[in-house]
């Protein structure tokens, strides 16, 4: 995470292909056996949590995927899951590699194909939640495992989302509806930029209470504080253009932050949403101009380091913000910013920003919106 938030620092695009399907089992210290009844978006999902659950000091016991053997469960400790498109793109290589289907074939093609593995893997016995809101799935499993955290209903939630290259057909589609670029380079918010760019990916938070990481000496990156999330519930692929429900979202988180954080607390980092789609953001800017005015925060747009990964998006950006938090530093203000959105070339009080408190906006095509607030952990 350091090196990634290093380029977002650069504001530069990282290149490069993920590891094969043989080193993503490697990572994930998984079998052969196991790891021949995944598809690749499961591998994936599996291999960063393996290195999240492994950085985190938790249980060096794992369990096989399949039924035999004991097995343990961790009643306490659930996760939430998601994959925007991962299930479809696996059918369809499935489908067109053999006319043969495996008695584990629909595990790898359902929407909980990520769920599944991760719960059995990790013996994650508590909360599980299987979701897809497009492009706003990984903000939206960090909003609900933050939330059944706070709640009490559990000690600990894995959080983790993953989506495979887009198969041809799908990407056939997804030109067909004009929302990615045919240039890969394509930078959100700058003026050349014509739709998102999607890339493979995949992401893992994970997030406990305060009292629990106590119990166990472990040492918080950022905590979440809280989050709001509705839906616009006004078109099945576009957004708003006034950005109604989003305004009101941000209202209430900036209200959020001094109900938590005491009078005089302020946001003063938003990482937008900014996939490149020309009306996605121009909807967000214009928001977030109304919201802030003349007190615009400082404004990261991290698709453009990462690409846009699908629903592993809001999980990687929600990891690059605790990165920032942890370090009390920022990405590079957003580069060659298209005059027509109105924002400034350069930030309005300079580089010296040591972050505090960081809203992380979210949206996907169905009108899901979410914002989660995130914080410095205070001594």
């Amino acid at each position: 995470m350091g090196a990634l938030f290093e380029a977002a620092r650069g504001d530069r695009r990282v290149g490069g292909r993920l590891p094969d399907s043989d080193s993503l089992a490697a990572l994930a210290r998984i079998g052969a056996g196991d790891s021949s009844i995944l598809a690749r978006h499961q591998l994936l999902a599996l291999a960063v949590v393996e290195q999240a659950w492994t950085a985190g000091g938790l249980s060096s016991v794992r369990n096989r995927l399949r039924g035999e053997e004991a097995k343990q469960r961790h009643p306490r400790w659930g996760c939430v899951t998601g994959s925007s498109l991962g299930g479809l793109c696996a059918m369809e290589a499935e489908m067109g590699a053999s006319k043969k289907f495996s008695p584990y074939s629909i595990s790898r093609w359902r929407s909980n194909a990520i769920g599944a593995v991760a719960t059995v893997r990790y013996g994650l016995g508590g909360p599980d939640f299987s979701l897809n809101a497009a492009s706003a799935t990984g903000a939206q499993i960090l909003y609900l495992a933050g939330s059944l955290v706070a709640s009490g209903m559990a000690d600990l939630i894995v959080a983790v989302a993953a989506d495979a290259e887009v198969t041809p057909v799908v990407r056939s589609a997804m030109e067909r509806n004009r929302s990615v670029s045919s240039n890969v380079d394509c930078r959100p918010l700058s003026a050349g930029r014509t739709g998102m760019a999607p890339v493979e990916g995949a992401a893992c938070v994970i997030l406990e209470s305060a009292e629990h990481a106590a119990r166990r000496g472990a040492s918080p990156m950022a905590e979440w504080i809280g989050g709001e999330l509705a839906n616009e519930a006004s078109h099945l692929m576009a957004p708003d253009p006034e950005a109604r429900v989003l305004e009101d979202l941000l209202r209430r988180a900036r209200a959020c932050a001094v109900d938590k954080r005491g009078e005089g607390s302020e946001v003063d980092w938003v990482s937008l949403h900014a996939t490149g789609t020309p009306r996605f953001d121009a909807a967000e800017v214009g928001c977030l101009l109304r919201v802030f005015g003349d007190g615009l925060p400082w404004i990261s747009a991290l698709k453009r380091t990462t690409g846009h990964a699908l629903a592993a998006s809001g999980l990687l950006e929600a990891g690059l913000i605790a990165e920032g938090l942890r370090a009390r530093t920022v990405p590079s203000w957003p580069s060659g910013i298209d005059p027509a959105l109105g924002l400034p070339d350069f930030p309005p009080h300079g580089g010296g920003v040591m972050p505090k408190l960081a809203l992380q906006v979210g949206q996907g095509m169905g009108g899901t919106v979410v914002v989660n607030l995130l914080g410095a952990v205070e001594p």
